[in-house]
Order: C-alpha cells, then structure tokens, then sequence
C-alpha cells in the first residue's frame, strides 16, 4: 500500500471505495497466503510521520459499519498502521479502534441489527 493512499483515506481525501480499488490485489494475496498457512505480508511504502487522529478513526470504523470498506480490506488498513513507524495514534482511544479493526478475530460487524 502506497503511504499516501492510506493517508489520503484517513483525512477523508481519498473514498473507502477508492481505497479498496487500490489495494485488492494486495489484500487478496495477504490472504491467500495465509489460507495457504503461509506468512501473509503486509506491504506499505515509507512516509511523512502521520498522527492518526479520532477523526481518522472514526472514518476507519463509520466505513466498516456503513459497508463502504469491507472487513478484510479494513483489517489490512489498521494492521498497516500498526506496523509502520510513520504512523503516531494520537491517544487511547485511537489505539483501541485501530487494535480492534487489527484484530482478525472479530466477526465483520455493520449498522444493521441483528434479527433474533
């Protein structure tokens, strides 16, 4: 993933489905690999140091919620802010939306209720 890009969908320059167009390929690959049982690498390019801020976050979560940003894509967005150095989460509650989004273990949730 370009550093960019990921910047450009945190600051609200840049549309959930945009980004999900630029970075499929790589996010089906991560993916594949580990249905393979194999490593999956995650891949983004160097930057300006970036603080992810709440509004960020926010965009993050309200583009999975709306089904604008699919989970997986999503999990590849928040796994790549983690791992990169030029991202700075500006407080807790940053860090606890991104970790969440980060944690594949979590079924993909949306606005819609559920019917029980």
């Amino acid at each position: 993933m370009e550093h960019a890009t990921l910047v450009g969908f945190l600051t609200g320059e840049l549309s959930p489905e945009v980004l999900v167009d630029e970075i499929s390929t790589e996010v089906n690959a991560c993916e594949a690999s580990f249905q393979a049982g194999e490593n999956g690498y995650i891949i983004i390019t160097d930057g300006r140091p970036v603080k992810v801020t709440r509004e960020g976050a926010r965009r993050l979560l309200a583009a999975i919620a709306h089904e604008r940003l699919p989970f997986q894509p999503a999990n590849y967005v928040a796994d790549s802010i983690i791992m990169n150095d030029d991202f700075d989460l500006a407080d807790d509650a940053v860090r606890d939306a991104i970790n969440f989004v980060a944690d594949d273990s979590r079924l993909p949730c949306t606005m819609q209720r559920s019917r029980h």
